[in-house]
């Protein structure tokens, strides 16, 4: 992957190239890098609280299925 930046209007865009939802604006580069960052760290915590969730679902999925089992 690969960070782009490039003027945008009275400002900057950066984004991770090949990634459709993380992108950020900022007035200068280096807010748009920082928003970026931001971005990026949101969107890691999201993913990860979608896996603790699926994880939590799957246990309590092998639980049911071992009570079926006895």
């Amino acid at each position: 992957m690969r960070i782009m930046v490039k003027e945008d209007g009275d400002g900057y865009l950066a984004r991770v190239r090949g990634s459709q939802n993380l992108y950020a604006y900022g007035l200068t580069q280096e807010q748009a890098l920082d928003e970026l960052s931001s971005v990026i760290d949101m969107t890691m915590d999201y993913h990860l609280e979608q896996v603790d969730i699926e994880r939590r679902a799957r246990q309590e999925l092998l639980s049911r299925r071992a009570a079926y089992a006895v």
